[in-house]
């Protein structure tokens, strides 16, 4: 059996990791969620993080127990059995793809408006250029796009902020309700599925029981801060009813702030992210396809792996030509709403294999699963009972 060869450090973990979730939803996602639940939107994005990390917390233990491709549809095979475990490899396939059908549109919506889901499908095909070279390769460039990515939103929190436009005390209880509150952290809950991309790549991590609950957890921790400074800041200054229907919602507060003459580098920004995302997404979903494969669920030519670049080059080029048809006939929004609710049943089954490990076997406690476990079902349901309104 082809394996991969374990090349990632701490460094290179935690940098995949944040890759996979700085800007992944924040160059857009902060319209839809206005749509539904205005300036309260900051609450939605707060039980997003907490689930986030709630689940952060189970796949970190799994990969820590079981530091092979995979991620949770290796857990569940070992823990819950066959059936589950292909459920699991059935929904992150589904989720994952169309989470990258989303972070292509949103390329394009910045980079070339008139023409984005042409730029969507050529960023896809440059991401399969640069992953057939592997998860090391692929790890040094987004360490990179994670230090632009992040250097320019800081700026655009310091124009935002020094604006004399800027609001400080912005009404956060405005357009809250219970029903407001779990459809906006169902669609916040897109930001942060990049945060277990680790699991995926188990594999090809150094030392993988002490590296991977680090790098997952304080990658997590960045990018969050990240995310609730630009939001925050993002609503002192425009009102949300003026991004509600904006494709380039970050991009319009940039234009009213102090360095509005720099706005452009909001797009180079969202460029960077959405390549960045696809960067670490796309590989760790062919590892996933490298894992089924192997268990004879797909045609075994799935799962091989180069033997110079280590990568696995077969399942890349067919998941490059699924995404770009995606690309050619998805819309973002919905992209988006339909990417969450497949994920977060995939993370529903992760929580639920920490449950069922042995105590001895479990880094934290087990409520912090019951909880994620809880939580994802919950966004779920609001997600499908929104598709059926």
């Amino acid at each position: 059996m082809n394996s991969f060869k374990r090349t990632l450090t701490l460094r290179n973990s935690v940098f995949l990791g944040m890759s996979s979730m700085v800007g992944a939803g924040l160059f857009v996602n902060i319209a839809p969620a206005a749509v539904v639940s205005s300036y309260s939107l900051v609450f939605g994005l707060l039980i997003a993080s907490i689930v986030a990390f709630s689940n952060a917390s189970s796949s970190a233990q799994l990969a820590k127990l079981f530091p092979e491709a995979g991620g949770t549809y290796l857990y569940a095979r070992k823990i819950l059995g066959n059936k589950y475990s292909l459920v699991a490899g059935i929904v992150f396939i589904f989720g994952k793809i169309i989470s990258s059908v989303a972070i292509a549109l949103t390329f394009g919506n910045y980079l070339f408006p008139s023409s984005h889901k042409i730029a969507g499908a050529a960023l896809v095909v440059g991401v399969l250029i640069v992953s057939y070279f592997g998860a090391k390769k692929t790890a040094s460039v987004a360490k990179w796009f994670v230090y632009s990515v992040s250097g320019i939103l800081i700026f655009y929190v310091l124009s935002i902020v020094s604006s004399e436009s800027f609001n400080f005390t912005i009404p956060i209880t405005e357009g809250l309700t219970i029903e407001s509150l779990l459809l906006s952290s169902s669609i916040w809950f897109f930001a942060f599925t990049g945060y277990s991309r680790l699991a995926t790549f188990g594999e090809e991590v150094q030392n993988p029981e002490t590296i991977i609950p680090k790098a997952i957890l304080s990658g997590l921790g960045i990018t969050v801060t990240l995310y609730f400074l630009t939001t925050y800041a993002t609503l002192g200054i425009v009102d949300p009813l003026i991004i509600q229907n904006s494709s380039t919602p970050l991009k319009v507060a940039f234009d009213l702030s102090r360095f509005s003459s720099f706005s452009f580098l909001i797009s180079i920004a969202s460029t960077i992210a959405s390549a960045s995302v696809l960067l670490a997404l796309m590989p760790g979903i062919s590892r996933v396809v490298v894992a089924m494969s192997r268990d004879r669920y797909l045609p075994l030519t799935l799962g091989k792996i180069h033997e110079k670049f280590n990568s696995a080059y077969y399942a890349d080029i067919l998941l490059s030509i699924v995404v770009v048809i995606g690309v050619l006939y998805f819309d973002v929004v919905e992209a988006i709403k339909l990417s969450s609710f497949f994920i977060l049943l995939y993370y529903s089954l992760t929580n639920y294999s920490v449950i069922k490990l042995e105590k001895s076997k479990r880094l934290y406690s087990v409520s912090i699963a019951y909880f994620g476990l809880l939580s994802c079902i919950s966004l779920a349901i609001t997600l499908l009972v929104s598709f059926l309104e």
